[in-house]
C-alpha cells in the first residue's frame, strides 16, 4: 500500500502545535487550521513534481542528506514552535527551502493560499516555510527507514498522486506548473519499464515475452478465420481547463444549496464566499471585495454582456445565504471633473445593484453609493493604476 505523506503529516498537528503556529504567525488557530491542509498539499505537492525526474530526486536525495532532514525534525517541531530563535531559525530554514521547491511558483501559491484561507500574504508565505522543514523531514524519515535510492523515492513521490488528487484544492496542480497530479507517475513508470529491461528480472522478463509470442502465433490463425466486426472508434474529448493569467484556473465548487459554480480560485466569488463561511471573521466596514469581471462601455454606467457571469455567480451566492447583504460602491480615477466623476461611481454602483436585483435579489438586502476618486487602490500616476481604481467593490453588511 502506498505511503499517504499528508495523511502522515497532518497527524502530527496537534491543537497544541497549531496555537504555536498562530501565535508567530499572528493569526488565529481556526485560521491556520483551516489553511494547513492546503498548504501541506502544496508542498508535498512540489516536492512530488520536483521529484518527477531521476535528476530531481536525486536533488532532493543530497538535500535531505546535507541538511540532515528526518524524524528528529518531526519530533523537534514543537519546540521549534516555542518563539524566539528556534522559531526565528526555523523560519529561515523553511523560507530557504520555498525557494528551492516552488521558485518562481512561490508568489502564485501564495496568493492562491491566502484566497483560500483567508490569511494576508505575508501570513500564507511564512506558514509555507513554517511547515516546510517538516515535510523534507517526512521525506527524509522515509528515506532512512525504506533505505530509498532515487529510483525509490521517486516511485515513493509518484505515489502520492492520488492522495493529492483527493486532498489538494481545485487549481494547485496548475500552478505548480502539471497538467494533473496523475502525471506525477509517468517518470517513476520509465524507471520501473527501464529496470525490467536491463535490470535483475530481465532474464525472466523475456522468458514470460516469448510464452506469450508463442501463444499469439497459435491463436492468432484461429481469430483471423472468425467474421471481423468493426466498431467505430469513439472519440474522448477532455474539457480543457479555462485558466485566467491573473485569476488563476477555474473549478467547481458547490454551494450550500446544491448549486454548482465554476469560478477562478483568486476572483472575487472565492474571496467573498471566504469571508461569508468565516465566523472568525466580524461584518466590518473596511473589508471590500473588487469585481474583476465587471466592464462597463467606456464614459458610460452601461454594464457590457460580458459582466453577466460574474453577476450571475454574485446573485447565486446571495441566494445560496439568504442572510447577507452587501453594499456595492463605486470609485473612478482622478482624471476629469470631480463631480461627474462622482455621478458616474454612483451610477454605475445603482446599475449593478439593479442587475442583482433582476437576478432575483431582494432590493433590502443592498445598497448602492459612488465615491468617485475616493479612496484609491492604485497610483493614478499611471495608466494601470487609473485602470485599477475605476472599479465596483462590494462590502459585506450582514451574514
Amino acid at each position: 500500500m502506498a505511503t499517504n505523506i499528508i495523511e502522515q503529516l497532518t497527524r502530527e498537528f496537534s491543537g497544541d502545535m497549531i496555537g504555536k503556529i498562530g501565535q508567530a504567525l499572528g493569526e488565529g488557530a481556526p485560521m491556520v487550521q483551516k489553511a494547513l491542509p492546503a498548504a501541506l498539499s502544496a508542498l508535498v505537492g512540489a516536492v512530488a513534481a520536483k521529484g518527477a525526474s531521476t535528476s530531481g530526486a536525486s536533488q532532493i536525495l543530497d538535500l535531505v542528506g546535507s541538511s540532515g532532514f528526518g524524524a528528529h525534525t518531526i519530533s523537534g517541531m514543537s519546540a521549534s514552535l516555542a518563539g524566539g530563535d528556534a522559531t526565528k531559525n526555523l523560519m529561515e530554514r523553511g523560507n530557504s527551502l520555498v525557494g528551492s521547491l516552488l521558485g518562481d511558483k512561490a508568489g502564485g501559491i501564495t496568493d492562491w493560499l491566502a484566497s483560500l484561507s483567508g490569511m494576508g500574504k505575508s501570513s500564507s508565505l511564512s506558514l509555507l516555510g513554517l511547515l516546510a522543514p517538516l515535510v523534507m523531514g517526512m521525506i527524509g524519515k522515509r528515506v532512512k527507514e525504506d533505505n530509498l535510492n532515487a529510483a525509490g523515492l521517486m516511485g515513493l513521490l509518484s505515489g502520492q498522486a492520488p492522495f493529492l488528487q483527493n486532498a489538494a484544492p481545485a487549481g494547485l496542480a496548475g500552478l505548480l506548473g502539471l497538467s494533473g497530479f496523475s502525471s506525477l507517475g509517468s517518470g517513476a513508470a520509465a524507471v520501473t519499464q527501464s529496470a525490467l529491461f536491463t535490470g535483475p528480472f530481465s532474464k525472466i522478463f523475456w522468458i514470460l515475452a516469448g510464452i506469450a509470442v508463442t501463444l499469439i502465433l497459435y491463436y492468432l490463425p484461429q481469430r483471423c478465420t472468425m467474421k471481423e466486426v468493426k466498431t467505430a472508434a469513439v472519440p474522448v474529448q477532455t474539457p480543457a481547463l479555462k485558466v485566467d493569467p491573473m485569476l488563476g484556473a477555474f473549478g467547481d465548487i458547490t454551494l450550500p444549496n446544491g448549486v454548482t459554480l465554476n469560478i477562478p480560485e483568486f476572483g472575487i466569488e472565492r474571496k467573498l464566499l471566504a469571508f461569508i463561511q468565516d465566523a472568525g471573521r466580524p461584518v466590518d466596514k473596511t473589508t471590500w471585495f473588487t469585481f474583476d469581471r465587471l466592464q462597463f462601455e467606456t464614459g458610460s454606467a452601461v454594464l457590457k454582456p460580458s459582466s453577466l457571469e460574474q453577476l450571475n455567480n454574485i446573485a447565486a451566492i446571495l441566494m445560496a445565504f439568504p442572510q447577507v447583504a452587501i453594499k456595492l460602491g463605486g470609485y473612478t480615477d482622478n482624471v476629469g471633473d470631480p463631480q461627474a466623476n462622482l455621478k458616474l461611481s454612483r451610477d454605475r454602483a445603482n446599475n449593478t445593484m439593479q442587475e442583482l436585483v433582476k437576478l432575483g435579489i431582494e432590493p433590502s438586502r443592498l445598497e448602492a453609493e459612488g465615491y468617485g476618486d475616493q479612496h484609491p487602490v492604485a497610483d493614478n500616476a499611471t495608466a494601470e493604476g487609473r485602470q485599477q481604481n475605476r472599479r465596483i467593490d462590494v462590502r459585506v453588511t450582514k451574514k
